[in-house]
């Protein structure tokens, strides 16, 4: 087995993520040794899609502004190996090629657009090593939202559906106004509603990403994020509920400044927020483990 450290960069819709680790890998698997840093940059992404799908300058030249600084704390770290992927944004571009390249010109690194499906593959093999029954994983992003159904040994259902944090504000929630609420969770359950097919069995609701983590962040009103606490942790719908009536109670400036709320988040946490309420009212579920285990990890194991 060949020890070494490996870096995985996930580019999403409104965040871009790094994850540091050492790896052992052999002829045919790969294993995380050591977990040895994280972290997540808001860039947004998704807003800066113009009419034509494509990603303006101004955003691709954000996202690479991020990337170089990635780059620059995995040569810190001595990585031996770094692999990007992107997501929904890049995924759904007119320009994506033109944004894979420029990274790679610019941080010589290189991006592989993954669908939605691999997405949600890699994110359940990431999640699913936590939990010795079955799982529903649903991975809430900016632009779409994967549902993947099994366990440790096989998938047995999984599908991206666009309907996102980020799609969902730009479309239903501009400058702040949340008349168009109604509108918002009737489209998002006609879009996610074939899911209604799992109600009634036997498995574990499972969310992962940055919608679930900060509900429990602000639930819980950690001035300091705690991710040991955060992961495995039980979302209630009554816990989920209150969230919503903070922020609906709030102006987006006032929101910006709630403890556990990282203010990038503050945009988009409400749109997120109903999606989760209404997979969990579609599946007949009062609970939602949160898993801070994703995609990142299932990258790590799956990407050579």
């Amino acid at each position: 087995m060949i020890k070494y450290i490996k870096g995985i960069i996930d580019i999403g819709t409104n965040s871009c993520r790094l994850f540091l680790a050492e790896v052992g890998e052999s002829e045919n698997k790969i294993e995380i040794l050591k977990k040895i840093y994280k972290e997540t940059r808001i860039t947004k992404l998704g807003n800066f899609i113009q009419s034509d799908t494509s990603i303006s300058n101004d955003g691709i030249e954000k996202l690479i502004e991020i990337i170089k600084y990635f780059k620059n704390i995995c040569d810190k770290y001595e990585c031996k190996k770094i692999i990007g992927f992107a997501t929904s944004a890049v995924r759904e571009s007119s320009n994506k090629d033109e944004i894979v390249e420029r990274i790679k010109k610019e941080s010589d690194i290189e991006v592989r657009v993954i669908s939605g499906d691999q997405e949600g593959k890699i994110t359940f093999a990431g999640s699913s090593t936590e939990f010795s029954k079955k799982i529903l994983l649903m991975d809430i992003g900016g632009g779409s939202t994967e549902f993947i159904f099994g366990d440790r040994e096989k998938i047995d259902y999984v599908k991206s559906f666009k309907v996102g944090a980020v799609r969902e504000t730009k479309k239903y929630f501009q400058n702040d106004n949340y008349d168009d609420i109604k509108s918002c969770i009737t489209s998002v359950r006609e879009r996610i509603g074939e899911i209604e097919k799992f109600k009634g069995q036997d498995f574990i609701f499972v969310g992962v990403a940055g919608t679930v983590t900060t509900n429990v962040s602000v639930y819980e009103e950690m001035k300091v994020y705690d991710s040991e606490k955060v992961h495995l942790y039980t979302l209630t719908k009554k816990n989920l509920k209150r969230n919503l009536d903070k922020f609906l109670s709030l102006r987006l400036k006032e929101r910006m400044e709630m403890i556990g709320l990282q203010p990038e988040r503050g945009e988009n946490i409400i749109a997120g927020t109903l999606i989760i309420l209404e997979a969990m009212d579609i599946l007949g579920k009062d609970e939602i483990v949160v898993s801070e285990c994703d995609g990142l990890e299932g990258a790590m194991i799956n990407f050579r």
